[in-house]
């Protein structure tokens, strides 16, 4: 039998597997070609504080189903993949969030990719993900500013790039070398510091002739942005910067959070995320 080459890893939260749009996608995808069911081994990890899965559910036989009621967050649920994947021998780690749908054209672009030579010179290999016909992600680290990738564009970037975790296939020997998932990012700016820390350690990141849709929560801030969380995302926001921004970085953030502020200010009904802005920007600066 032939060893797996991706390890699937699905984080859910409140969601029945199933139902799942990554999940559901994918099993569809496997259930139609076994040629790509043959290389793929699928792990959902659960945070919701009740199972959403039992053996009778249909589909369920064909994935490995973790619950984590504590809710640790992204980096631990990556992590026990990771470790079944090094222990298994499985080369590509495949991290998905729950909204965003598989497609055929994706995997086996993907799959090809990671069959090919040119395997061992990527550390990571990521589709564009889409909204409202913009790139959200990769995004080309600039040294002040992001600048979106044009639509289309496939190959390696000249510059390093940030990337989201949703659909990215990731090398298990590359993310060993760094330590894994860092737990103190267990949820925001996970995937920002874990691109930083791979093409910092020499990776390089192929960009996929593959487009998939995505939404971003942050886009719609007061609905689906819990004030709990948003001061998570600052807090990970400033350490991320800490990290791979030198000290004029720092400076430009804080920048970047005044504005915010600002634009939170008269644009949003609750403007509790306009004081949080405010706060990490003044206290980020008054700890320095």
């Amino acid at each position: 039998m032939t060893a797996s080459l991706i390890q699937c890893i699905v984080v859910l939260y409140k969601q029945n597997p199933m139902e799942a749009a990554s999940l559901s996608s994918l099993l569809q995808i496997c259930a139609k070609d076994s040629s790509i069911e043959a290389r793929i081994e699928i792990l959902v990890h659960d945070n919701s504080p009740k199972a959403q899965v039992d053996q009778f559910t249909p589909g369920s036989e064909r994935f490995d189903y973790v619950h984590d009621p504590s809710n640790p967050g992204l980096a631990a649920a990556y992590n026990r993949a990771l470790a079944k994947a090094k222990n298994d021998q499985i080369p590509w780690l495949l991290t998905l969030d729950q909204d965003t749908a598989m497609d055929e054209n994706f995997l086996l672009q993907l799959l090809a990719a990671l069959e090919s030579d040119e395997s061992e010179k990527a550390c990571a290999y990521i589709p564009e993900l889409i909204n409202d016909g913009l790139v959200l992600s990769p995004q080309i680290v600039g040294s002040i500013l992001y600048h979106r990738i044009p639509f289309g564009f496939f190959g390696v970037p000249a510059r390093p790039v940030v990337a989201f975790n949703s659909a990215a296939c990731m090398s298990v020997s590359a993310l060993m070398a760094i330590g894994g998932f860092p737990k103190n990012y267990w949820l925001d700016y996970l995937d920002h510091i874990v691109f930083y820390r791979l093409q910092a350690a020499g990776g390089r990141v192929y960009v996929l002739n593959s487009q998939l849709a995505h939404s971003l929560s942050l886009q719609n801030i007061e609905s689906e942005v819990s004030m709990d969380r948003y001061n998570n995302i600052l807090q990970a926001e400033w350490r991320y910067v800490g990290e791979s921004s030198p000290r004029f970085g720092l400076m430009i953030h804080r920048i970047r959070l005044l504005k915010r502020s600002v634009v939170h200010f008269f644009r949003l009904k609750n403007k509790n995320y306009a004081i949080q802005t405010l706060r990490a920007a003044i206290k980020r600066s008054a700890s320095e």
